[in-house]
């Protein structure tokens, strides 16, 4: 087959195609695969796609070398295979934060120790620092891809109590970007057992505040736009228990319904939200709500998690020439389930895609319920673990981590839901050195599942690897996952343990 342009014109226009197009025009004809497969671009191009990776337009590195750098990336994650491990003192404080290969305590209450830990392959330095700020921390988050912490500090004594969410850039400084500093909450239900789950995503930050005394108390939900100070969504009800970022205007939300059994709404952020809180569930701006299996027992814990945010990139300085893709990534569900003769604790792995699915089915029917046969069983994947309730950064990308204590601490299990890898990177027989072995076609638990009314099966795909830990004499009690690193936990001995790559 021969082509009125040259192959660098014909370069030029498929690389305006996107990676399943161009995958396609591999399969048309010799030619069309020649060009495409000697080009390091293009080449360059699929393999990101293939490996959940994103490009880094601010790095400086050529493309030959982002591109044996990236395939030397995937041999170590799929051999687990790390170039540096170390140490880091826990401090004394009460809250700490792992985001963006930073690890932050507070110390002395009104000191932030951050950490920002290495990693050898993409040419990050381990960087140490602290940060004093003139008020008590009582809890905080980060974003180093916007120079941002929020910061939370309870003002006066219930009931006339107020929390200032303050907004300072990682040196310690007020926020540039911030209008309005600090943004102040007050509330006559505040007081000082609550506990708070901060993101940010963007230019919003959201907080649920977790009422923690009383015999029917009442949770929280806000969301600011933190550069005017806006804010955009109210809601105070008991039935509110977690939430995650979806995309920056999408939230998921996870709910008690009024006859207990748990559900996952997907809520839409305006930009001009009512400053007056909503008290009832059926008030709430929903797109779908997607349920559950029924229930046998009652839900005493309910926790939503995922990292990074969508919006989430590294630094612009940083240099680093990929990073992990937002294209998909999983919430982990956990509940823990009581009924009269068992105490279950499950984990439900939900990627972005299948939620965006159910969103997208929703656009002309306004809170769509769904039952769960409809989403559930092919668009998810069930396990009955107990990951920590304390350590709860176990979530990255597509990625799971739980620490075993069974085995004295020093093992791990990595679930992996990259539908590439799950196919491509796992044994084909028993001889195989490769760790990753392919999660059973059907998660379809036996003797198990007492807390669910039937038995529930899930097909999403996946792998798995049993993996061996830093070695420490005490062990470990928990473990937690970033993009480039493993990050161990041991408060007996008042200690953080990383693996890096």
């Amino acid at each position: 087959m021969a082509l009125p342009l040259p192959d660098e014109l014909t370069e030029l226009a498929f690389n305006h195609l996107d990676v399943s197009s161009l995958l396609r025009c591999m399969q048309v004809c010799k030619l069309f695969c020649s060009i495409i497969s000697g080009s390091v671009h293009l080449v360059y191009k699929i393999e990101l796609f293939a490996s959940y990776m994103e490009d880094n337009e601010y790095s400086a590195m050529d493309t030959v070398s982002r591109l044996n750098l990236l395939r030397e990336y995937g041999r170590k994650w799929n051999d687990m295979e790390w170039s540096s491990s170390g140490s880091i003192p826990m401090a004394d404080g009460h809250c700490w934060e792992f985001s963006g290969g930073i690890l932050a305590q507070s110390t002395h209450e009104n000191t932030l120790s951050l950490v920002q830990l290495p990693c050898k392959l993409k040419g990050i330095p381990e960087q140490r620092w602290s940060v004093p700020f003139d008020f008590r921390i009582r809890d905080f988050t980060l974003d180093n891809s916007q120079d941002l912490i929020v910061l939370l500090e309870l003002v006066g004594t219930f009931p006339n109590m107020s929390c200032n969410i303050h907004l300072q850039t990682l040196s310690g400084e007020q926020h540039p970007r911030a209008a309005v500093e600090p943004i102040i909450y007050a509330s006559a239900s505040l007081h000082a057992e609550f506990s708070f789950l901060i993101q940010i995503c963007g230019n919003r930050i959201a907080i649920l505040f977790y009422d923690q005394l009383g015999a029917s108390p009442k949770n929280s939900f806000l969301v600011w736009n933190w550069r005017t100070g806006q804010q955009e969504l109210y809601i105070h009800t008991a039935e509110f228990k977690s939430y995650a970022f979806m995309t920056e205007d999408l939230i998921l939300v996870g709910i008690l319904t009024p006859d207990l059994e748990p559900a996952l709404q997907v809520l839409r952020v305006t930009a001009h939200g009512d400053p007056s809180p909503i008290h009832s569930l059926q008030d709430i701006s929903c797109v779908c709500e997607l349920q559950y299996p029924k229930l046998q027992g009652n839900v005493e814990y309910f926790l939503i998690r995922s990292e990074p945010t969508p919006t989430w990139k590294p630094p612009a300085g940083s240099g680093v020439p990929f990073y992990g893709s937002r294209r998909d990534f999983i919430f982990t569900i956990s509940l823990r389930i009581l009924s009269s003769e068992t105490q279950e604790s499950t984990v439900l792995f939900v990627p972005l895609s299948t939620l965006l699915s159910e969103v997208d089915r929703s656009h002309d029917t306004p809170r769509r319920s769904v039952p769960w046969d409809a989403w559930g069983p092919d668009g998810t994947r069930m396990v009955f673990r107990e990951p920590s309730e304390t350590w709860v950064c176990y979530t990255y990308g597509m990625k799971f981590i739980l620490g075993l204590r069974w085995h004295n601490g020093h093992v791990a299990r990595v679930y992996d839901f990259d539908p590439y890898a799950a196919r491509k990177h796992v044994k084909t027989s028993v001889d195989s050195p490769i760790l990753w072995k392919r999660l059973a076609q059907e998660s379809k638990p036996s003797g198990r599942c007492g807390s669910f009314d039937e038995q529930v099966i899930t097909r999403l795909p996946g792998r798995v690897a049993t993996i061996i830990l830093e070695h420490s004499n005490d062990g470990w009690d928990a473990a937690m996952i970033g993009e480039d690193h493993i990050v161990m936990v041991q408060p007996n001995s008042s200690k953080y343990g990383y693996m890096a790559m």
